[in-house]
């Protein structure tokens, strides 16, 4: 369209307002009544029908706005003048509309959503809008409710004739399809298997499902209203209360992100306690946490079933150890020559033949020492421990491998590093495993960094390898049972995969924390600290490789 048309098409739009006598006139209360429908309907503080006059925007109705006009340059209804379509802006100032005159002054809007209102002939000569000072969501149910509210007005603006009682009947078919939904969800929430709690953003209890009362024990009347912190007792396995800055909905609500456990227990309303898995979830609406729902279920059978497991690895290890040992000791009487000398191919045969077993032993030694760990009957006997010795020990022991391969140690530990209280048999397998780690996985040549450090209250202890590295996508998966990550497991193909999880559990028994950063092709560093008060002692029934 060429300019003097577009004129014209302006001029003949401007015209069609004058007739509507809609530009400049009082209020109307049918007018007014859909914007104050539509500024409860979306929660909304602003709401109104905005007329597109030449150079201003006159407002036929207005909810939460102090003018009676605005200037029509940069302004919402411009762009839907010019664009012929309706449009939704989740934040003004983000999206360039920063010299529109109410989004800089005024209100300071940020969100805005508005439906053209168009002639009989289809010209647009108002805009419905709603409007907000903050940022939300709009989704499509919810374009669809503005239509019908712009539809309405529109009628209106064009001498329609729809009566209050038509507008009212719509709304209840809106109310009752919202209800259906509703009603739906709710069926859904109390078939579903799991315990269900909603609360509040004070992390009081809103709502309960069946199965939540009946994993509990407790009445819908014990729980509504109150906090759930306090409704329903939290325990950990030998009963101390977890506190209330530690329940998975108080973090959820107060970091705002999900929070997941599964090695807490809820204790019933007759005393008895049950394992739960909880995933405990902040409810965000505008950006602001309005509450949560705790979905948790009863995991007392996962748990029973981990027990036999590990006391069924146990129970087969022991049962190993005794023909391993045995056939271990007949391989080095072979290769010692006490049966008669061997050949130098019978003397290969037997070598490989003991090496193999060594590798059983090994791994045996290993499920032995997870199962002990996992059961909580490993001893902790923490005694003052010089970490430059151990470390040292530990080095002369994986000596004679790393000369193997040519690589190079540095070693650097606090010169004011004090002796820390700790199980120093434990602490030895996390430096024997992090090393041997760094040894295996690195290439011929290459250098490991130790460094053991103090920070506040804590002793850091870095072991730093320019080896494989572990690819981006596995790296979650470090400290599972089993594990090796794939570009390893092609070039290194001896491996259990359990060296990692015994060293995560050793250093969480410790009191301590361990995690890595790692690069493929460029080498892995892992980090464990353990408390500057040392570990705590704990009694127990064995010991590591005992």
């Amino acid at each position: 369209m060429d300019p003097a048309q577009n004129i014209q098409s302006e001029e003949n739009r401007l015209r069609t307002i004058a007739d509507l006598s809609i530009l400049n006139t009082p209020n109307e209360e049918k007018y007014d009544r859909i914007s104050r429908l539509a500024s409860i309907v979306f929660s909304v503080p602003i709401a109104g029908i905005g007329v597109i006059d030449r150079d201003k925007i006159w407002y036929k109705s207005k909810v939460g706005l102090d003018k009676t006009q605005s200037m029509r340059a940069f302004s919402f209804e411009e762009k839907i003048l010019i664009a012929n379509d309706k449009l939704v802006i989740l934040n003004s100032i983000d999206e360039g509309y920063s010299r529109n005159e109410l989004v800089n002054s005024g209100p300071k809007i940020l969100f805005y959503a508005g439906f053209p209102l168009r002639s009989e002939s289809g010209e647009i000569v108002a805009v419905f809008f709603i409007a907000d000072v903050v940022t939300r969501r709009f989704s499509e149910n919810d374009m669809n409710i503005l239509e019908d509210l712009a539809l309405w007005a529109q009628i209106e603006i064009q001498k329609g004739d729809m009566s209050f009682e038509k507008a009212k009947y719509e709304l209840q078919s809106k109310t009752k399809e919202v209800e259906e939904e509703r009603a739906k969800l709710m069926a859904m929430l109390e078939d579903i298997g799991d315990g269900i709690v909603g609360v509040n953003d004070k992390g009081e209890i809103t709502f309960t499902n069946r199965q939540a009362l009946v994993m509990s024990g407790y009445d819908e009347s014990d729980l509504m209203g109150k906090p759930l912190i306090h409704a329903i007792k939290m325990v950990d396995e030998k009963d101390n209360e977890i506190l209330p800055t530690s329940r998975p909905v108080r973090n959820a609500l107060y970091l705002n992100k999900k929070i997941q456990s599964n090695d807490l227990y809820y204790v019933k309303k007759d005393g008895s306690k049950f394992a739960v898995s909880i995933t405990a979830t902040p409810i965000v609406l505008y950006g602001k946490v309005v509450g949560g729902v705790d979905v948790f279920r009863d995991i007392t059978k996962e748990h029973d079933i981990d027990r036999m497991k590990t006391e069924f690895i146990s129970l087969a290890s022991h049962q190993l150890r005794t023909p391993l040992s045995a056939m271990k000791w007949f391989s080095e009487m072979l290769i010692d020559g006490d049966l008669g000398k061997l050949n130098e191919e019978q003397l290969e045969v037997m070598n490989n033949i003991y090496q193999s077993n060594e590798r059983i032993i090994q791994l045996v030694n290993t499920l032995l020492n997870i199962s002990r760990i996992e059961s909580g009957r490993i001893i902790i006997d923490p005694q003052l421990t010089n970490l430059r010795v151990l470390i040292q020990e530990v080095v002369t022991e994986l000596g004679p491998k790393m000369n193997e391969k040519q690589q190079k140690l540095a070693i650097s530990v606090h010169e004011d590093l004090p002796e820390i209280n700790i199980d120093a048999k434990l602490v030895r397998h996390v430096y024997i495993n992090l090393l041997t780690n760094a040894m295996k996985y690195s290439p011929n040549g290459s250098e490991i960094v130790v460094m053991v450090s103090k920070s506040g209250n804590e002793v850091i202890s870095q072991i730093a390898d320019s080896g494989y590295g572990i690819p981006l996508d596995q790296q979650d998966k470090v400290f599972s049972k089993f594990f090796r990550a794939a570009n390893i497991a092609k070039k290194e193909t001896d491996g259990t995969g359990l060296g990692l999880y015994l060293t995560k559990a050793i250093v969480d028994s410790s009191g301590g924390k361990i995690w890595f950063k790692s690069e493929e092709g460029k080498g892995t560093t892992f980090w464990f600290i353990l408390p500057l008060r040392g570990s705590q002692k704990r009694e127990g029934e064995v010991s590591l490789d005992s």
